[in-house]
């Protein structure tokens, strides 16, 4: 069963990185929006679940980016649910400009979790019936990303009022800034053209974050997040640099 949703989004000053373009964290930020709005035409959304006292968790993200829209650009960003695989319930994203051009496509991996004791439950099985006719952005399916054996260097980042979201722990679109933040020159010099993360736990206000690398400004790099001091894996990400997509005249 085909099901979608289209929303029109006009880059502004405040989206842009500096080359001009939009950050990705901001063209995430239009992915969440949509897909709120969407779950809640299809009766599972914010409020819908909060009834129940529950509430979606973004899981797993994968974005790749053809190009990244400017200043003032008016994009369509169209959203659609691809059913289910085990507890996650699984939604896809393009991009599009003018009338045909497809920039950017995404696909993510999403779990309702109980909002006392933060486990997740079972999604409904009616989502089942949006996996026939969709497109997949991707022929590959969402995984745990693999790290390499050794990650080196650590920065702290301590989790404040800010990065928080409205069920209280950090919102996804902060963990992508603290991976891109921690690339450093490569994600002033480069462009993301491939953004992959996991995440596994939630952080919350005060939490001091460790995060750890392992790349060193090549072709692509690996992120660790952990609860500093502690073994728990927050989140794990992946970035493929693509040095015609920064913007940036060398």
């Amino acid at each position: 069963m085909k099901e979608s949703l289209i929303q029109r989004f006009t880059v502004s000053s405040y989206d842009l990185n500096p080359g001009g373009q939009a950050r990705l964290t901001s063209l995430a930020g239009f992915f969440q929006e949509i897909a709120y709005h969407h779950a809640g035409r299809l009766g599972m959304g914010y409020h819908d679940l909060k009834m129940d006292r529950t509430f979606w968790v973004l899981s797993r993200m994968k974005i790749r980016i053809l190009r990244y829209p400017f200043w003032d650009e008016e994009i369509r960003v169209e959203t659609w649910p691809c059913g289910l695989d085990r507890l996650f319930a699984m939604r896809d994203f393009r991009i599009v400009s003018g009338h045909t051009q497809v920039t950017g496509l995404a696909s993510t991996a999403w779990l309702i979790v109980d909002g006392k004791t933060r486990r997740p439950v079972r999604p409904p099985v009616r989502l089942a019936q949006y996996s026939e006719g969709q497109d997949k952005p991707f022929a590959e399916t969402l995984r745990k990303i693999p790290l390499p054996e050794k990650m080196s260097g650590m920065e702290l980042r301590r989790v404040v009022y800010s990065d928080l979201d409205v069920v209280g722990h950090v919102n996804n679109v902060k963990y992508m800034e603290w991976c891109i933040d921690t690339a450093g020159d490569s994600a002033l010099k480069k462009g993301i053209g491939t953004f992959e993360i996991n995440f596994m736990h939630e952080s919350h206000f005060g939490d001091e974050i460790a995060i750890t690398v392992a790349g060193g400004g090549g072709e692509e790099d690996y992120f660790l997040g952990r609860i500093s001091g502690d073994d728990l894996e927050i989140f794990r990400a992946h970035i493929i640099w693509d040095q015609a997509l920064s913007g940036i005249t060398p």
